[in-house]
């Protein structure tokens, strides 16, 4: 069988979270159509790849050890290493979690799936949760728990969710305001209580590739089968995230660097379509099953597993 170099970088990676899993059954998978050797590597490591050192996690490479061909998934928040990687000659294809369809210019990058923090989290947990808010009376304030990202540590993402802090004077006792994250398992206890979500990434501009604003938080409730708001992604997903379909969408307008501009409007926009919804509750339950398949389509084991080799061109 052709020899296949595969480098993971997340050597000490918690083992429940979905890099370690995905990696163990991408590898699995591909041992039967190659013979993989696996090259385990941290993102501390200061791995050197075709001149470029590999400093985060969240990449997977993809050698064809004869002819040192290559192909990447990027799934963490900044595909910069794609952008230094993809004029490399023996460069052949990149999917991107964060894929932003208004940067690339190269028909071998192409979209891809953005994960869930925890392997198969949504699986382990729907029934449970699923069971517990059909017989629950849910909270129909607005719920938001997570960082503002409104001080200088944030560097690029400083002001991205400016929107977040205005929705208290607009929407009062409308709006729970979670302006601090908590533990992973505290916050999920908390949202389970709240009939809608909101979400806010950090817009779709950050240092030198512009990535996208989809957010560990949406695939947690797409997995569980809570609805979710949100601005109108500007990423694009393989399998498509329609608007007002898997998700309830709020348009918003962009930066040149495509972050979120105008935050005193999206704010009341965030609002007004809040409002708009909140009592619908047969438009929560088509949003909610729509959102839960397009988990299971695209996330759920083994399906993400054929899903990127498929995508990659394995």
């Amino acid at each position: 069988m052709r020899k296949l170099n595969f480098y993971s970088f997340h050597r000490n990676i918690q083992p429940d979270r979905f890099d370690n899993h995905n990696s163990i059954n991408l590898y699995e998978e591909l041992s039967k159509m190659y013979n993989v050797v696996r090259h385990e590597l941290d993102g501390n490591d200061n791995f050197n790849f075709n001149d470029v050192n590999i400093n985060h996690g969240s990449i997977l490479i993809f050698e064809y050890d004869d002819t040192k061909e290559f192909k990447i998934y990027d799934f963490g928040d900044n595909p910069y290493l794609v952008k230094q990687l993809c004029n490399h000659p023996k460069f052949i294809r990149a999917v991107i979690g964060q894929y932003n369809p208004n940067i690339w210019n190269n028909e071998n990058i192409k979209a891809g799936i953005y994960p869930e923090s925890i392997w198969e989290f949504g699986n382990l947990n729907y029934e449970i949760i699923h069971n517990y808010r059909k017989n629950t009376k849910l909270s129909s304030p607005l719920y938001w728990r997570g960082s503002l990202y409104n001080t200088d540590a944030y560097k690029e993402y400083k002001g991205a969710r400016k929107a977040i802090e205005l929705l208290p004077d607009i929407l009062k006792d409308n709006f729970y305001f979670g302006n601090t994250p908590i533990l992973f398992n505290s916050y999920i206890n908390e949202a389970i209580n709240f009939k809608l979500v909101l979400s806010i990434g950090g817009g779709g501009g950050f240092i030198d590739a512009k990535c996208g604003d989809i957010c560990f938080r949406d695939i947690e409730m797409f997995g569980l089968g809570i609805p979710l708001i949100r601005p109108k992604y500007i990423i694009e997903t393989s399998d498509p995230l329609i608007p007002n379909h898997h998700y309830i969408s709020v348009d918003v307008d962009f930066e040149d660097n495509f972050k979120y501009s105008d935050h005193d409007k999206l704010s009341k926009k965030i609002a007004q379509r809040y409002l708009d919804v909140i009592d619908d509750n047969k438009f929560l339950d088509f949003i909610s099953k729509n959102a839960r398949k397009w988990y299971l389509d695209n996330l759920s084991f083994p399906n993400i597993t054929n899903n990127l080799i498929k995508l990659l061109e394995l």
